[in-house]
């Protein structure tokens, strides 16, 4: 069965090449016995094949990629995480094993690169800018902090994690759609913006527009806008602008299922229809509001095989057999 699971993925990876014809797309694969075009990332990364702007599919995996520092402007998609075991979600990939990276440094080098589907530490060094991680977990970092260390026009939208970016220079941040199970750290920022996120622990943000956010503790905000927002703490926010304070946790979530899932907002929750209005619409306050909701597991932008039945067994002397999968777009 395995070896029909690989094809699957294989068809899926032969439909996405369709769709890059530009820059290159690479199969990153570490199963035993696998024909891929790279066994680790950090191969990849090294080969004077693989250009910028080339894409680079880590399949899930049992066994983690180790740890890589990216020097080049490149795209790197994985199958997402939360996938098997307690606390998932069941039904989104076949194979159920998660595209995880120990830890990715980001050089200068890589400036522009997108990150989808991966979890990993994400350690991003000075001077790296227009980076894009969307629908992964895991950390968002800073490296070495030397003098005048910047990163401009960092996107982190539908992240499922913890971000500490305390040192350096924030230009233009924008933290959209995303669930943060630990602290959330952004000190020294310029024009931020801070929308429709899920803080349970702490969070340290200045100089931020700071709209449609749960908060399930008292935030520590300076110099910034703030609306539209929700906290479970009485006077954790600001009076006025539309905030709520001291509301029940209970009323807001779920409470139930895996462990991004239970944070759905339930019937009659006050954040319903609380947040700012946005070309005329009014969204919900959380991660799963607005038009571009937060996306169970990371499942990236990219069509994926949820459902696969392979026959038990077949007879020696049969040549067909029939395969069943499903496939979606998950846009």
């Amino acid at each position: 069965m395995k070896r029909f699971l690989q094809i699957g993925v294989l068809l899926v990876t032969v439909l996405l090449q369709t769709a890059a014809a530009e820059a290159k797309v690479w199969r990153i694969n570490n199963a035993n016995g696998l024909v891929a075009d790279f066994r680790e990332l950090y191969t990849a990364v090294a080969s004077s094949s693989v250009a910028n702007d080339d894409t680079l599919y880590v399949e899930g995996s049992a066994v983690n990629y180790g740890s890589v520092t990216l020097n080049k402007r490149l795209v790197i998609i994985g199958a997402g995480y939360l996938l098997s075991g307690t606390g998932s979600n069941t039904g989104l990939q076949a194979m159920g094993l998660t595209s995880k990276v120990q830890v990715i440094g980001l050089d200068s080098l890589a400036s522009g690169s997108v990150f989808m589907g991966i979890s990993s530490n994400f350690s991003i060094n000075s001077n790296t800018d227009d980076i894009t991680i969307t629908r992964c977990e895991g950390i968002i970092s800073q490296s070495t902090n030397f003098p005048n260390s910047k990163i401009v026009n960092l996107a982190i939208n539908k992240f499922l994690g913890y971000v500490d970016i305390s040192a350096f220079q924030l230009e233009a941040p924008r933290v959209t759609n995303c669930i943060f199970t630990n602290i959330f750290n952004f000190i020294k920022v310029t024009n931020g913006l801070v929308r429709n996120n899920l803080f349970t622990t702490s969070a340290t943000m200045n100089n931020c527009y700071v709209t449609n956010n749960i908060f399930l503790i008292a935030p520590t905000i300076a110099s910034s806008t703030i609306k539209y927002n929700l906290a479970t703490i009485a006077g954790a926010l600001p009076a006025g602008n539309n905030n709520q304070n001291g509301v029940s946790q209970l009323s807001l979530f779920v409470g139930t299922g895996s462990n991004d899932g239970k944070y759905i907002l339930k019937a009659g929750s006050p954040a319903l229809l609380a947040g700012e209005p946005i070309g005329g619409e009014t969204p919900d306050a959380g991660p799963f509001g607005t038009a571009d909701p937060y996306r169970l597991s990371g499942i990236p932008a990219i069509p994926s095989i949820y459902s696969l039945t392979v026959p038990p067994s077949v007879p020696a002397a049969s040549t067909t057999m029939d395969i069943t999968f499903s496939t979606r777009s998950n846009n």
